[in-house]
């Protein structure tokens, strides 16, 4: 009996000295060892972006050597067995985005001049990121909140700088990720589904008609403007499709929510755990978190200790 073939490995290499040109060439399936191919599976690469408006004192956080060898500060002391997979970068800033607390919205977005009249945000990092990846999981990102002012502040904003409202609900979450709607309410979500995409048919139809009576400036803001409404569509399709697939299996409980403002700590590791969660069983690949301790009362640092004062006015009467 012959033995299969088994073709060999094609080398990068090789090719590019017969084509006598210094190219870089993509990795190509024949490139690797046919019983290779299985196994290079690569891990999907995820993204969390977190904005603690707690803040941290600089000198316990910063190391004050750089490079490779750089002795570890109290704060960064607990992560002592994973410091080869993080780095620390500091002196980075937008420029011209400051104001305060008006500031924070403006964390994965870098618009100039959140406090000034007219100001308008623009696209946050995450929503950038799902524009050039696609929507490859159920949900395009997550975007989390602890004890959030869900009308004002957020990480993540859309291309024409609208706000996308937080989740600070781990219960809300967890049934969005896993609860399996019966089919009557799928059918229900699914009509919800259409009815949006009737509606984007209609207002084509008659952005159509209207622009054959347009001056060719105010038609290019009108593509520009059927441009969104295309890739709402896109990301109506999208969700339609999700919709109709099963929900992944947990052997976790519900997690109940914790409503007490001043546990700001235990809400902090609940949203962490359920971000944790939603990449564990890739419900998504991009998640945001924003920690809104402007609005903390007096809260508890631990067990037996807890403030005098609420966030903002601790960090008022601490400064020099």
């Amino acid at each position: 009996m012959n033995s299969p073939y088994i073709a060999k490995p094609f080398s990068r290499r090789r090719f590019l000295r017969s084509a006598g040109v210094t190219l870089a060439l993509p990795l190509l399936e024949c490139m690797t060892p046919v019983f290779g191919r299985a196994a290079e599976v690569k891990a999907p690469r995820r993204l969390l972006l977190i904005s603690n408006n707690l803040g941290f004192l600089p000198k316990p956080f910063f190391p004050t050597a750089t490079g490779r060898d750089y002795e570890l500060t109290p704060t960064l002391a607990p992560l002592a067995d994973v410091r080869s997979e993080f780095s620390i970068f500091s002196g980075i800033s937008h420029p011209d985005v400051n104001g305060g607390h008006s500031a924070e919205n403006c964390f994965l977005t870098a618009a100039r001049g959140p406090t000034k009249s007219g100001f308008r945000n623009q696209i946050s990092l995450d929503q950038f990121a799902v524009e050039k990846l696609g929507q490859l999981t159920r949900f395009s990102t997550l975007n989390l909140g602890v004890n959030i002012d869900k009308a004002n502040r957020s990480l993540s904003w859309t291309r024409d700088g609208v706000l996308l409202p937080a989740e600070d609900s781990a219960t809300a979450l967890f049934r969005r990720m896993f609860v399996q709607g019966d089919p009557e309410a799928v059918k229900k979500q699914l009509n919800r589904l259409d009815e949006r995409g009737s509606i984007l048919d209609t207002l084509k139809d008659h952005m159509g008609s209207l622009n054959r009576t347009l001056d060719s400036e105010d038609r290019a803001r009108l593509d520009q403007y059927l441009t969104s409404v295309r890739e709402v569509e896109e990301r109506l399709v999208t969700a339609r499709e999700w919709e109709l697939k099963p929900k992944p299996l947990t052997t976790l409980p519900e997690p109940t929510d914790i409503q007490d403002k001043k546990l700001i700590f235990d809400k902090l590791e609940l949203m962490l755990a359920m971000a944790q969660l939603a990449f564990e069983s890739d419900s998504t690949r991009i998640v945001t978190l924003m920690v809104d301790a402007f609005a903390t009362p007096a809260f508890k640092i631990h067990e037996d200790a807890a403030t005098t004062e609420g966030y903002h006015g601790s960090a008022t009467t601490a400064r020099p």
